[in-house]
């Protein structure tokens, strides 16, 4: 897979994953809203916002989670709650752990991409019912 360097090809990017992974009538709600329109436009800022679309996406995979299972203080846990793949949990918990690890390193464009479909697998594919 060839990484999207410039802001139309990371456009596409975001584009091409939430058709793969939005379900067809999928309302978003304000709090989704917002969220996917930050990371959006983050991500789409090229190279030099990797390290703050991951830690966007982290925190805002922590909301979702806080709202899907409120009664959970432990992510790890409420994680294991949510209707989604075994593969998509580990995009998640790899994630978590980038966010916390992060300002040790410098986020790649491979990480910033693994990091928004962690964030889109959790919002297209979460049950809040």
């Amino acid at each position: 897979m060839q990484l999207p360097t410039t802001s139309d090809e990371r456009f596409a990017f975001i584009s091409a994953l939430e058709y793969r992974l939005k379900p067809e009538r999928f309302w978003v709600t304000d709090f989704l809203a917002q969220r996917l329109m930050d990371v959006e436009w983050t991500f789409c800022g090229g190279e030099k916002e990797n390290a703050a679309t991951v830690k966007r996406c982290a925190e805002y995979s922590r909301d979702i989670l806080q709202a899907m299972n409120p009664d959970k203080v432990d992510f790890g846990e409420s994680l294991q709650l949510v209707a989604i793949s075994a593969s998509a949990k580990e995009e998640v918990r790899d994630l978590f752990a980038l966010g916390t690890s992060m300002d040790a390193v410098r986020v790649t464009t491979q990480q910033a991409c693994g990091a928004l479909s962690a964030f889109l697998q959790l919002v297209y594919t979460r049950d809040f019912s």
